[in-house]
């Protein structure tokens, strides 16, 4: 099959279309469903377009029609919910938690060079712990983003590893011209 119409490549159209409209389709499995459809719509007119075997068509869409949405919002859901409540980020990560963050660093980096006991010397550590504290509400809002965009790429390749079956679904007969009438 072309790669435009490779499961892997649709799902990925599919889960972006998804993210795009997450708010709304986030709610409820029919709003999923409803998502997945449109998202599918323009796939469906392309490959009958191409005039391509029907079977495999229909054979990608039950595919995507049962899976994806039900993986999405399994991944999704709780994402949404973690967004929802800042990531859990300590006051939000406002300009207090920030300086608390700066201020814990700088103790903590003082506190590891002065004890004699920890083989640090280096006397800029306290200073870079400090500016690390500044940006650890980022650093927490990034690797919450980076965990979710891995789990959708994840049902992504667990789809793209049913490319065979779904090609398996095509017969010969399928990719026979029609004979004369």
């Amino acid at each position: 099959m072309t790669e435009e119409f490779a499961i892997k490549n649709v799902a990925l159209d599919v889960l972006a279309h998804l993210e795009l409209h997450r708010e709304e389709a986030v709610q409820d499995e029919a709003a999923t469903r409803l998502a997945v459809d449109a998202a599918l719509e323009p796939v469906r007119r392309s490959y009958l377009d191409s005039q391509l075997p029907a079977a495999y068509l229909r054979a990608l869409d039950h595919e995507l029609a049962t899976t994806i949405a039900a993986s999405w919002r399994a991944v999704a859901v709780p994402f949404t919910e973690l967004e929802k409540r800042r990531f859990g980020i300590w006051r939000g990560g406002d300009l207090v938690a920030r300086l608390a963050y700066v201020l814990g660093g700088l103790s903590l980096g003082g506190l590891i060079v002065w004890l004699p006991f920890i083989p640090i010397w280096e006397k800029w550590l306290p200073f870079a712990m400090a500016l690390g504290g500044a940006w650890l509400p980022n650093a927490q809002v990034l690797w919450q983003r980076r965990r979710y965009a891995r789990e959708l790429g994840a049902i992504a390749v667990r789809l793209g590893a049913r490319q065979g079956a779904l090609e398996a679904a095509v017969t010969m007969n399928d990719l026979l011209p029609p004979g004369p009438s």
